[in-house]
């Protein structure tokens, strides 16, 4: 098998519960009880993900209410999964909506509604999939 950095990212956030569990972390959601009324989720379940992003370095676990109990925050790990989930909404928006997008995201610096869009990261223009080509850094072996 060939190395490849989207399978090794779908092995920590690729099921559905698990992003879903990271979209409730960016609305300021951090306790397990409240992540599972919002969800709908088994415990077992949410259990089983929360524990997953932990030991994957996406989550880490606070002890809140004199050590009690716990909530869960984002590590800079899971920070950086923003962005990606911004690109996701955007195609759902675009494909899978009707035209009538749930929600709106506004950019708090400049105030503006925005849609996530990828550009390249020397000339800052856009890019779609046959605007690039692949270099690989590993023998590629049929």
């Amino acid at each position: 098998m060939r190395p490849c950095s989207v399978a090794r990212t779908l092995a920590i956030i690729g099921d559905r519960w698990s992003f879903l569990i990271l979209r409730e972390g960016w609305f300021g959601v951090r306790r397990f009880e409240e992540m599972r009324e919002n969800l709908g989720i088994a415990t077992n379940i949410l259990a089983d993900r929360l524990a997953r992003l932990v030991q994957a370095g996406v989550l880490r676990k606070v002890p809140y209410n004199a050590g009690e109990r716990f909530e869960y925050r984002f590590t800079e790990i899971g920070l950086d999964l923003y962005k990606p989930m911004l690109v996701m909404m955007a195609w759902g928006d675009r494909w899978l909506s009707d035209g009538k997008p749930p929600m709106r995201l506004r950019h708090k610096a400049c105030g503006q509604d925005f849609s996530a869009i990828v550009v390249c990261s020397e000339c800052k223009k856009p890019i779609s999939s046959k605007d690039t080509d692949y270099i690989l850094r590993y023998p590629f072996d049929l």
